[in-house]
C-alpha cells in the first residue's frame, strides 16, 4: 500500500516524492535519486502512548485529565509535519503545538482537525487568519489581547487563548511576577478567554535540579496569581521532553514533548521509558572506483590514497543534511558492516572507503542514520562528533529528500498525505 505524502513544509498537499507503505513487502524506493529517509510511523505511536503513560491522572492530579501536546514545528522536526499529525492522532493525540502561524494553516489546509496550539509570537496582522483557521494562540501582553478582540468577526464570541510566562527561559511571555495588566484586560475582553497556561523549562535536563525547581516555584505564583484575580488557568502545560521525562512533579499538567517523541531522550540512561528512533536515513550507492597509491579524492585533495582504495559514491550531501563537518570524520553502514567518509562532503555526494568490504556493489543500500543487525548510528551519534543536538541534525534532513512513511497496517491507506 503506497499513498503520496507531504515532503515540503510550504505546501504539504504536494509532496510527490513521499509515501506511506506498510513494510510487509520490500520498501519501494522513489523513482530517482535513490536517497530518502524513513519514517516509522508505529515507533511514532509508540513513542507516544510510552511518554502519555508517564502523565499523572490520579483523583488528587491537579487537573483531571492532563494530555501529551505533541510538538509538531520545524516540518515535526524533519520527519513531515502533516504524515506525523496523522499518524499521531491514530495514536490518540487531541492536539498538536507548532510555532507560527503558518504552520498551523498549513495543518488546517491538509485536513487536521485537532486542537492547534501557536507557541510562538503572533505577528501584527495574523490575527485574522489565525482566527478562520482556528488556531489557539498564545498571549503575553494587554496588546495580543486586543489584537484579538479587534480581529474577531461578529461570529467570533469565544476565543480560546494561553497565557505564556516567562519564569526563567528569558524570551517570550510575561514575567511571572508582573502580570497583572494582562490578566485585567484578559478580565476586560468580551469575546478573548483563557483556555491555558504555560511556560518553557530552560534546563530540565541538567543534573542539577535546582533551577528548574525554581521555574516551578515561579510558575506556581503565576497560577496563584490567575486565580486570585478570578480567572480559571485552563489547561495547564509546563514540561517539554526533559521536564517529563526527569521531573516527577511536572507530571500532574499535560506536557509538550518535542524531541522525545522522535525518539531521542536528553539523557537516555536516566529515560524512565523506551523510546526508538522513529527516522532513518538511506541512500544507494552510486558509483564505485579504484583510487591508486597517490591519488587524490574530491575537493581540495582532502584525502590522497596510501594504498589501492575502493571508492563508493553516495548520491547524497550537506545539501541534504549530511553535514560538510563530517568530511573525514563520519561513517555509515553497508551490508551490516562500517564503512568511513573519506574526503571532504560535497553539496550532492560523499564517498566512501570500501576496499575491505569486496561484495558492495552500486544499487547496495547504505544507511547513513539508523540500524543494521549489529551496526547502528544515530542522531545523537552525529550531534556528539558535530558538538550539537540531535535537534538540529533532525531538523536539518533537506526537503529535497523524500519521505517514506511505514505502517504495519493499512488503517491509513484512505487518508491524503
Amino acid at each position: 500500500m503506497i499513498e503520496k505524502a507531504n515532503n515540503s513544509i510550504n505546501d504539504p498537499r504536494s509532496t510527490p516524492n513521499s509515501k506511506l507503505q506498510t513494510p510487509n513487502s520490500t520498501i519501494q524506493t522513489p523513482e530517482g535519486r535513490q536517497t530518502w529517509a524513513q519514517v516509522d510511523s508505529d515507533a511514532l505511536g509508540n513513542n507516544y502512548r510510552a511518554l502519555d503513560s508517564l502523565l499523572s491522572r490520579s483523583r488528587s492530579s491537579t487537573i483531571r485529565n492532563p494530555r501529551i501536546i505533541p510538538v509538531i514545528k520545524a516540518h515535526a522536526y524533519g520527519h513531515g509535519m502533516v504524515p506525523v499529525a496523522h499518524a499521531l492522532a491514530d495514536a490518540g493525540a487531541t492536539v498538536f503545538a507548532v510555532g507560527v502561524v503558518e504552520e498551523g494553516t498549513i495543518l488546517r489546509q491538509a485536513g487536521i482537525s485537532q486542537e492547534i496550539l501557536v507557541l510562538g509570537t503572533t505577528w501584527h496582522g495574523q490575527e485574522a487568519d489565525a482566527l478562520r483557521h482556528q488556531l489557539t494562540l498564545a498571549v503575553d501582553a494587554p496588546e495580543s489581547v486586543h489584537r484579538l478582540e479587534s480581529a474577531a468577526t461578529d461570529g467570533a464570541a469565544n476565543i480560546p487563548v494561553h497565557i505564556k510566562v516567562d519564569t526563567g527561559m528569558g524570551r517570550l511571555g510575561v514575567c511571572w511576577d508582573k502580570m497583572e495588566p494582562l490578566l485585567h484586560s484578559l478580565r476586560l475582553a468580551n469575546r478573548v478567554s483563557l483556555a491555558g497556561t504555560f511556560s518553557h523549562l530552560s534546563s530540565a535536563d541538567e543534573l542539577d535540579p535546582a533551577f528548574t525547581q525554581e521555574q516551578i516555584r515561579r510558575f506556581e505564583c503565576a497560577l496563584d496569581a490567575i486565580r486570585e484575580s478570578n480567572l480559571d488557568p485552563g489547561e495547564i502545560h509546563f514540561a517539554n521532553s526533559s521536564g517529563l521525562l526527569f521531573h516527577e512533579r511536572l507530571r500532574q499538567w499535560s506536557a509538550r514533548t518535542g524531541i522525545a517523541l522522535y525518539g531521542y531522550s536528553p539523557d537516555s540512561q536516566r529515560s524512565p521509558v523506551e523510546l526508538s528512533p522513529v527516522l532513518s536515513l538511506k541512500t544507494r550507492i552510486a558509483f564505485i572506483r579504484i583510487l591508486e597509491v597517490g591519488e587524490p579524492l574530491g575537493y581540495n585533495r582532502k584525502f590522497t590514497a596510501s594504498r589501492k582504495t575502493r571508492i563508493a559514491v553516495l548520491p547524497l550531501g550537506y545539501a541534504d543534511g549530511f553535514s560538510r563537518r563530517l568530511s573525514g570524520c563520519g561513517r555509515v553502514i553497508v551490508q551490516d558492516r562500517w564503512a568511513a567518509v573519506v574526503g571532504a562532503v560535497s553539496m550532492d555526494m560523499i564517498s566512501i572507503d570500501i576496499t575491505n568490504l569486496p561484495d558492495v556493489k552500486i544499487g547496495d543500500e547504505a544507511i547513513i542514520l539508523g540500524s543494521s543487525a549489529h551496526c547502528s548510528i544515530s542522531a545523537a551519534d552525529w550531534a556528539e562528533l558535530l558538538q550539537t543536538i540531535p535537534y538540529e541534525v533532525l531538523c536539518g534532513i533537506a526537503p529535497r529528500v523524500p519521505r517514506i512513511y511505514i505502517k504495519k497496517s493499512d488503517t491509513l491507506s484512505s487518508r491524503s498525505r
